[in-house]
């Protein structure tokens, strides 16, 4: 825990300073103040992180791959193996979220945090072969939760010491929605059927009984010390992965983009950690979950595509790293007012509602 404790202590807020810089920059392109909306917001908060001098080359989706041991309750539609044997195939270049990331340019990293099988022989990171079955018991012990956060705080620390600037979180495990599903329960204070969907699959009935699973899960642990007692009883691994993720890029000051609903949940749990790792976290794509919805208003984050998606793996973070570089370069090589022979105060600042 002196760790983990010192780690949280570092972090630092963006400077806000900084990022009206950033908009400030973009505010002297010719063009009617405003009109690239979100892409301004993308490069001003880049700016701020980058001091100016935005870095984007080495783009990564680090996957955390955890099987959940409620699975044996029937919450899922596929089978558990399906977690080791996708999670293999990503390592292999042959999933969705790979042919995305080849499509854009930017890499995978699979971390096997808690896959009942052994995923990557070379690469030693797993805390356990999954999670307990939390309808019987907590899923993990609050040591095992602080070892999963360092674990993925690791692992992020040792790429950004290989050059990566720009991170994306992805996972992989059966079950992991029921388990992302009931640790936002518990945060939000929300009935389980406000914030259970139909995760990669389910019929009306299996959904029902996952939310059924759920709100006696979070019932029989009740009540809870504080978010890491949540999570050690009615979370997962990946969740704990990611949480060290962002902790990392926000130490670093390095950008780092949230997938779905499971990536979400890792940022809701960090949030209430070290509140200021959002100011580091963009949101890539708008999940149709409710889970999902819920956490974005409570962590007022703006999705930069609405696709209907949910293959999850961290599929949306390679077409967000797209979008945030196509940012960069426009505002970069946009001429200014002076440059393109127009004046400023011939434009009306959109941004401004008229009465």
């Amino acid at each position: 825990m002196k760790r983990l404790q010192e780690i949280i202590a570092r972090l630092q807020p963006l400077d806000q300073k900084k990022v009206q810089e950033g908009q400030q920059f973009c505010d002297q392109l010719a063009k009617p103040l405003g009109s690239l909306g979100k892409l301004e917001s993308i490069y001003s908060r880049l700016y701020a992180m980058f001091e100016g001098n935005i870095q984007l080359e080495k783009q990564i989706v680090v996957v955390y791959v955890a099987d959940n041991g409620i699975v044996e309750e029937g919450i899922s539609s596929n089978p558990q193996e399906t977690t080791a044997i996708v999670a293999r195939n990503i390592l292999e270049g042959k999933t969705g979220l790979c042919a995305i990331s080849q499509h854009v340019g930017s890499d995978t990293c699979v971390v096997d945090i808690g896959c009942k099988e052994d995923i990557d022989p070379l690469r030693q990171d797993k805390v356990r072969l999954g999670t307990r079955n939390m309808l019987r018991e907590p899923a993990l012990t609050r040591d095992e939760c602080i070892k999963a956060i360092l674990v993925g705080y690791q692992k992020t620390v040792e790429l950004i010491g290989q050059g990566y600037t720009l991170f994306g979180t992805g996972e992989m495990g059966i079950g992991n929605t029921t388990t992302s599903a009931a640790v936002i329960s518990v945060l939000l204070n929300k009935k389980a059927e406000e914030v259970t969907g139909y995760g990669a699959g389910l019929t009306q009935e299996m959904k029902s009984h996952k939310t059924k699973i759920i709100q006696a899960c979070i019932e029989k642990h009740a009540p809870y010390e504080d978010v890491l007692d949540v999570v050690a009883k009615v979370g997962g691994l990946d969740l704990l992965g990611m949480v060290g993720t962002y902790l990392a890029c926000a130490e670093y000051h390095l950008p780092c983009v949230v997938d779905g609903l499971i990536s979400i949940t890792g940022l809701l749990i960090a949030s209430r950690l070290a509140p200021c790792v959002v100011d580091f976290c963009f949101a890539s794509h708008s999940s149709t979950e409710p889970g999902y919805q819920l956490v974005c208003r409570e962590l007022q984050l703006s999705p930069m595509l609405t696709l209907e998606m949910r293959l999850g793996e961290g599929s949306g973070c390679p077409l967000a790293f797209f979008l945030m570089t196509t940012a960069c370069y426009t505002m970069e090589h946009m001429p200014t007012f002076e440059e393109g022979k127009l004046k400023k105060e011939d434009y009306i600042d959109i941004r401004i509602k008229s009465e």
